[in-house]
Formats: C-alpha cells, structure tokens, sequence
C-alpha cells in the first residue's frame, strides 16, 4: 500500500487523473470547433466591434505578402496544411497509414465578399480543406524530386525507418503489405478557392483567424470534433472507471 492506498485505489486515481486530462483537452477541441456555428456570419465587419467572433465566406486573393510554395506540388498557397503518412502495422496488425510529420501555415491574406474585401492577417489556427493526395512511393521507388529534396532538407522527418528495412524471410510478406510507403497529401487554399474564414475582428479591421475551411459550416464543426467527440467519451470512461474502483 502506498499513503494507506491499496492498489485498487492507486489505479482509480491514475484513471481519474487521466480521464480529466483527456476531457478537458478534448472539451477546448470541441468549444473550438463551436466557434463555426456561435461566429455571426457577415459580409463586411463596418459596424462590427473588435473581439467579435465572424464567420465570413468569400474568394480568397493574394495579399502583400504574396503566397507560399506548397512543398510536394510547388502550387501557390495562402493556406497550407501538409502531411507524410507512412504505412504501418495497426493495433489490430492490419497495415494502415500513420501520420508522421504534418505543419500548417499560411501568409496574410484577403477575402472578397459580397460587400467588402477583408484582410486575414494572422496565422490560421486550424485548416480544414479538401485533401490532395499528391504522390504515393513505395519503399522501393524513385521518390518525385521535389519530395526528395524536402525529405532531404526536413530534419524532422527521418528519411527511413524500421518499416523500410527488409529482413530475410519478412521482405516478401513486407512488401505484399506495402509497410514502409509514403504517401503526401496538401491541404490548401489558393488565390481565387472559395473558403470560410471564422475568427475574431481585430482592432485593425482584420480577422485573427481561428478556422479557415471550404465547407458549410455543419460539415466543418463535423469534421473538426469528430476526433474530440471520440476523445470525450473515452475521458468520461476512465473518469466513471475511476471513481468505480475507488467508490469500491
């Protein structure tokens, strides 16, 4: 026993501890998300106060700072999110996709409206944008050569891991499998897409970004809280467990 706690005990207040760590990481998520549907839509902020929170949907245009170079197509972007996936063994021991490095960005941009041209000034919080899978390569593959100069210029993505070697008598199984492949996706936004931008006007006239997204406002808060709604449930889990164990 530890401080008069019986193992038991000792297990209930980890799994406490835990499920309210999750909860309230996964509730901020959440409220975040809300954001979509509490923002007032408008076309233009004249008479709006600073510190409201907008929601505002119009073409995106570049602004002064011009645009950024996605790094695997080389498409001019306002607002970026990319990932490298590699293939890998679940859980369950069937093979799936695992992201292994993603970054979001984006430069100063403006949204024309029906009623007025806004400026988004500041780095976008959450990017929720169609997915552009733009390459696949296996192990054994000539990687395209602006994806290989980024795997060679990124250090915070190994350019090879375990699942890329090919042991005797695994190599076969390993390659029916495809562990090791990579595969590139962009999330983007570029001069003249359609997007929604939600956030808060700033004292400038300006939006601060929290989301930019090119859906409805349903699909969107869906899309954003799916994981946290799963997040959520597994906090009131192990909060419910470990107050069991410990009521016990």
């Amino acid at each position: 026993m530890v401080l008069g706690l019986s193992g038991t005990d000792l297990f209930g207040v980890g799994m406490l501890a835990v499920g309210i760590v999750v909860l309230l990481a996964s509730a901020r998520y959440v409220w975040r998300a809300s954001a979509v549907i509490r923002a007032a839509a408008v076309s233009t902020l004249a008479r709006v106060d600073p510190g409201s929170l907008v929601r505002l949907s119009g073409t995106a245009e570049s602004g002064d700072a011009g645009t950024l170079a996605a790094p695997f197509s080389g498409r001019d972007s306002l607002v970026l999110r990319y990932a490298v996936e590699e293939r890998r063994p679940s859980p369950s021991l069937l093979p799936w996709f695992v992201t292994v490095h993603e970054r979001a960005g984006s430069v100063p941009f403006r949204l024309r409206t029906p009623a007025a041209v806004v400026d988004v000034s500041e780095p976008v919080r959450t990017v929720t944008l169609e997915t552009d899978r733009v390459a696949a390569v296996g192990v054994d593959e000539a990687q395209p050569e602006r994806i290989g100069r980024f795997e060679r210029h990124t250090d915070a993505l190994p350019s090879a891991t375990v699942w890329h070697a090919r042991p005797f008598a695994l190599g076969t199984i390993m390659d029916a499998l495809s562990l090791g492949a990579r595969r590139y996706t962009e999330a983007r936004a570029t001069p003249g897409d359609d997007v929604t931008v939600v956030g808060r006007v700033t004292d400038a006239g300006g939006v601060d970004p929290l989301v930019v997204s090119d859906r409805s406002p349903t699909a969107t808060i869906r899309r954003m809280a799916g994981t946290s709604l799963i997040g959520l449930a597994i906090g009131a889990f192990a909060v419910v467990l470990g107050a069991v164990m410990l009521a016990g």
